[in-house]
């Protein structure tokens, strides 16, 4: 499935308002890697999401996005003035070099 890093972990942890608070990722075709990606914090999961847990941080995944996060990698990266979530997808229709990241906009 999904491999969260440690500093993507963090990233989330340092937003949220408190610890009960999940992250939603939610995946759509189209954006910058043949994928977009939209991220959020949400208080529970839905009956039908599967929960992942990485260092204490709960990651809600909806049935439809399942197929698209299988073996996907989200980080955290800080380059200069700017910052965001990435995303290595080995299931992204068309890989820009460099992949995706969320701090562009076009996620």
């Amino acid at each position: 499935m999904l491999t969260v890093t440690d500093r993507a972990v963090a990233a989330v942890k340092s937003v949220r308002e408190d610890e009960i608070q999940g992250l939603r990722i939610m995946v759509a075709a189209g954006g910058c890697s043949g994928l977009s990606y939209s991220l959020g914090l949400e208080p529970e999961p839905q009956s039908d999401d599967e929960v992942l847990e990485f260092d204490g941080l709960k990651v809600f995944v909806d049935p439809g996005s399942v197929m698209w996060l299988n073996g996907a990698v989200m980080d955290y990266v800080e380059s200069g003035s700017s910052s965001g979530f990435t995303f290595e997808n080995p299931n992204a229709p068309a890989k820009r070099e460099g992949g995706c990241s969320c701090s562009s906009k076009s996620c």
